[in-house]
């Protein structure tokens, strides 16, 4: 005769007290706190990078205006060493700078050779900066 295995000596799966099936109170504030801490990173850097986007905007502006600055110096006439202050359309201040390389390079008798620089402000750096070949005098 074949024995048959009675269901009492299969082993038992993990069981639940009371019955119920689900997530415990833990286990779900653990996964809250996971996703609460997720969305904080994701804001922090969509804003680092909005901050990027508006700089690199700011300062391609920046330098539209300064180009803008020495094109329509140039179409005042001729070149003469000296400095121009204005403002950009924001309000900040800008400085034109134009000097005669000549002297710095040791060409006493060649044509002008215009260095000009549009700053913002008092800073070092220029946002705009180029050489023009002047006309030989």
């Amino acid at each position: 005769m074949i024995a048959r295995l009675r269901p009492a000596l299969l082993p038992a799966g993990p069981r639940r007290s009371g019955g119920e099936d689900g997530f415990t109170t833990v286990e779900v504030l653990v996964a809250f706190g996971i996703a609460a801490a997720a969305t904080v990173m994701a804001f922090q850097i969509a804003g680092t990078a909005a901050g990027a986007v508006r700089r690199i905007e700011a300062s391609r502006v920046a330098a539209d205006e300064a180009e803008g600055v020495v094109l329509r110096r140039l179409a005042e006439g001729p070149l003469r060493p000296g400095l121009t202050q204005g403002a950009f359309s924001d309000g900040t201040p800008w400085t034109l700078g134009i000097t005669d390389l000549r002297p710095a390079l040791g060409l006493g008798r060649a044509p002008p050779l215009w260095q000009i620089r549009v700053t913002r402000g008092g800073a070092a750096g220029p946002l705009y900066a180029t050489l023009i070949p002047g006309k030989p005098e």
